[in-house]
């Protein structure tokens, strides 16, 4: 009995284990499946982030602007990277640059790359993560070791510089002149350093590299070192050379920088930069005059070109030069002082000076002068400028070119020839593809922009640019019609970890509202606003400009959503807000909201107070409305603000509404109020005047005014507004004198358009005038006297068949072929036209949105 009581007990147990492994396996098949679901497992679906936000795991592009699948603000392989550098895992950012393909086959990205080689050199672990690094030799551009020795320099790190000079060995990396002279000035104290650098430069020695070598043999006594650099030098450098050695030497013996000169130049420096020239000056006169030293005039120089005296500045200066403690530091100082004061002769006279001294002009004493030439528009000098550094040896940098961009340019061509002074089959770095981006926004170059752009990303290297000069580009494909641009340089801009502003967000949803995506837009903010970080970013400009996209599209309940959500997050309309909407009201004939929207500007905390685009906009919505009598009122509320005086865009727009409303009287009234106000009449106001007046039958008047206005305000009557005066003779039935106002402008030397002469050519084929229509047609095409200047205007095809059709078939014949010709005549002018380089077509390009969709 024992047994079967434990046999029906396991029996029991077995049952239920069973049902506990079937539920448990419903339980993981609803898991499996609503991972699936919600895009847990499967390729291509949704993660959430640690902010909430979901990241796509393929790698599939978006398919439209808002098309993409991916979160913009998740880091990218770049920024990772960076992370564990900035955190200190130097190692795993190396093992991660391990497996980014840019690493493993290419060169190190190049805004990386100097952040790898300091954090590996200042490394207590240097020894172990050089193993690790071994397999980046040759990886590494020269640029990079160039950037981070000039931070070791800066910060006087020697360790640092001592460790980077063993790792361009083992890592290949080709060392420039500069990086040589940098290294032998930081170390100077380290003579196994310094026989390192000569043994590895070839022959010739770059002259301010053997120099720097020479000055630190003679503060270190060291002879034998000093006689290897002679060996290694040019001829022509071994004579200055020896005069510096020499001078060195003095200087070492009796004047050598202690630790006080030190802190000292540091505290007169930075007086200089906090404005305190007077405390500078105490720091300098407090020196005995047997322990001043070049550094220490430097230094009291900077500070007086700082503080914006540049005439102590000279005066140091010429002290200097007359002890002998001048250097090419201290010219460079004193250009800059002539720079800031466009004295180019000055700056140009102390630049030929330093050669004459002995010195050797540094690539700062050629980037000052540079500066002084582009900013007085010396084009000539400053490419003479250029061909003097190439001569020197001192080869342009890309701080060179960015120089050069930052001048008077006119086309592609300008800014290829100053590219071609650096090798761009490197990736061009961060400061020159900014100055870039600028020329080529300045110049109208948007396309050269756009090949570079490719270039760079063909090559792995993508800049990270500014937030301003995102912006700025933004903003120009975006008046281009380029939206695909538009979306790549966003999200540019964010996979960089580069931080949106108010202004760069504003620059991106005006580029996507002027290009008829407004939803886009809308669909951004709404990205911006979900982020605590992007929240603030969202303000006044950015939601009137939403606005101002959906009230061009008529889509007035939308934009009062948008007034209602804007208002209750807390974010205060101002006026261009209530303008917009306004305008919105005027075009959607939804003129019964105006009363509400004005109470509300009322209310508003401060007020909103009407400005003359409210009262424009308000008088021009109830013209197109019809409501005429109501626009009237509106201006006499104007009228009675003493702030305000109507301009002559005010009386046009109720000038036009009088000719729609075909009330002439209240038009004459206005043009009296025009006179009165000093409000000068132009073309336009008469162009309505004209209109007017023909649909009322009062041509004559028409002319009068005309004759009247002209001849008061002489102003030049243009073909706009006879070709309305043509118009409302035919509609009045005087045939007659529209013609004879063809020859009165000739006369007047005024041409014709397209437009006029269709008028011309319809109106006499109506009224009979057949004859009088072939001559006008004939005149339209240069085929008879009056001829026309240039290429002839024509007339419009469907009136040139009613005149056709009017005519005696041959005639009718004959004056098809002539006018074949003469487009054929046209046809080649216009071909031999392009090509000129007179600068690109202004019309829209055919991918222009509102051609591809109705807004």
């Amino acid at each position: 009995m024992a047994f079967l009581s434990e046999v029906v007990s396991a029996l029991n147990l077995a049952e239920l284990m069973r049902a506990l492994g079937m539920e448990f396996a419903i339980a993981s098949f609803a898991a499996i499946i609503f991972a699936t679901a919600s895009g847990l497992i499967l390729p291509g679906t949704k993660v959430r982030s640690k902010k909430g936000i979901f990241k796509e795991q393929h790698t599939q592009k978006p398919h439209g602007p808002l098309g993409k699948k991916r979160n913009a603000f998740e880091p990218t392989g770049h920024q990772v990277v960076a992370k564990h550098l900035r955190q200190g895992n130097v190692r795993s950012a190396i093992d991660l640059l391990h497996e980014l393909s840019e690493g493993a086959d290419g060169y190190v990205p190049a805004n990386l790359a100097p952040r790898v080689l300091m954090a590996v050199a200042k490394s207590s672990d240097h020894e172990n993560l050089m193993i690790d690094m071994s397999s980046f030799a040759g990886k590494f551009e020269a640029r990079s070791l160039e950037a981070v020795v000039a931070e070791a320099a800066k910060n006087k790190d020697v360790a640092a510089g001592r460790q980077l000079l063993a790792m361009s060995r083992t890592l290949s990396i080709t060392k420039s002149s500069q990086v040589c002279e940098a290294l032998a000035k930081l170390c100077a104290n380290d003579v196994s350093c310094l026989r390192s650098l000569i043994e590895e430069a070839g022959s010739p020695l770059a002259r301010p590299f053997a120099k720097a070598v020479l000055e630190a043999c003679a503060a270190l006594k060291d002879v034998d070192l000093a006689s290897e650099v002679f060996e290694k030098v040019a001829d022509s450098d071994a004579s200055m050379l020896r005069s510096t050695v020499e001078k060195a030497a003095t200087t070492a013996t009796t004047a050598a920088p202690t630790k006080e000169v030190s802190v000292a130049c540091k505290e007169i420096r930075s007086c200089g930069k906090s404005g305190d020239f007077q405390g500078a000056l105490k720091i300098f006169e407090d020196f005995d005059p047997a322990a001043l030293s070049p550094m220490l005039f430097n230094s009291i120089m900077d500070a007086c070109v700082e503080c914006g005296k540049l005439d102590r500045a000279m005066e140091f200066f010429r002290k200097a030069r007359g002890a002998g403690m001048v250097d090419a530091v201290s010219y460079n100082t004193a250009m800059k002082g002539h720079v800031s004061q466009g004295d180019v002769n000055a700056v140009k006279g102390l630049f030929a000076e330093i050669s004459e001294k002995g010195l050797s002009p540094t690539h700062v004493s050629y980037h000052i002068l540079l500066n002084s030439y582009i900013n007085a528009g010396k084009s000539v000098e400053v490419w003479q400028l250029v061909r003097d550094m190439q001569t020197a040896g001192v080869l342009p940098s890309a701080i060179t070119c960015s120089i050069l961009l930052k001048g008077k340019l006119s086309s592609s061509a300008d800014i290829k020839r100053i590219l071609s002074l650096v090798d761009t089959d490197k990736p061009i770095d961060d400061v020159l593809f900014q100055a870039l981006a600028e020329a080529c926004i300045r110049t109208g170059q948007l396309q050269l922009l756009s090949e570079y752009r490719a270039k760079m990303s063909g090559q792995g290297k993508s800049c990270a640019l500014g937030v301003a000069t995102y912006g700025s580009m933004i903003k120009a494909f975006g008046s281009a019609y380029d939206v695909k641009n538009v979306w790549s340089l966003w999200e540019e801009m964010i996979g960089h970890g580069v931080q949106p502003t108010s202004i760069t967000l504003g620059c991106m949803i005006e580029a996507l509202v002027a290009n008829w995506c407004t939803a886009d837009a809308w669909k951004l903010c709404q990205d911006m606003l979900g982020e605590e970080d992007t929240r603030p970013l969202v303000n006044t400009v950015i939601y009137s400009t939403i606005i101002k996209g959906f009230a061009q599209a008529k889509e007035t309940d939308r934009v009062m959503s948008l007034y209602d959500e804007m208002c209750a997050a807390g974010i205060r309309p101002n006026n261009i807000t209530y303008n917009t909407i306004l305008n919105a009201f005027a075009q959607g004939s939804a003129m019964d909201r105006v009363p509400a929207l004005l109470e509300d500007m009322k209310k508003a905390d401060p007020p909103a107070e009407p400005d003359i685009v409210t009262y424009s906009t308000i008088i021009k919505g109830y013209c197109n409305s019809g409501s005429l009598d109501r626009a009237f009122q509106m201006m006499k509320c104007l009228e009675s603000d003493t702030q305000f005086t109507p301009d002559e865009v005010l009386y046009n727009i109720l000038l036009d509404g009088c000719a729609k409303a075909q009330r002439p009287d209240d038009a004459m009234k206005l043009l009296d109020d025009m006179r009165k106000n000093g409000v000068p009449p132009s073309n336009f106001t008469l162009s309505m005047l004209v209109k007017l007046m023909g649909r009322c039958r009062r041509v004559q008047q028409a002319f009068t005014l005309l004759e009247d206005i002209s001849r008061e305000y002489h102003l030049k009557i243009n073909i706009q507004v006879y070709t309305c005066l043509i118009q409302a003779c035919f509609n009045n039935r005087r045939p007659k004198q529209a013609v004879a106002l063809h020859e009165k402008i000739i006369r007047e030397g005024l041409f014709p358009d397209e437009m006029t002469y269709t008028a011309l050519v319809k109106g006499c084929v109506v009224a009979g005038l057949v004859d009088e229509a072939i001559h006008l047609a004939k005149c339209a095409y240069g085929l008879s006297t009056p001829s026309v200047k240039g290429i002839p205007s024509g007339i419009d095809a469907r009136c040139l068949e009613d005149l056709l059709g009017a005519m005696e078939p041959a005639d009718a014949k004959s004056l098809r072929a002539d006018i074949a010709g003469c487009q054929v005549c046209c046809s080649n002018k216009k071909s031999k036209g392009k090509g000129k380089g007179k600068g690109e077509s202004k019309v829209a390009p055919t991918n222009a949105p509102w051609r591809q969709q109705k807004p």
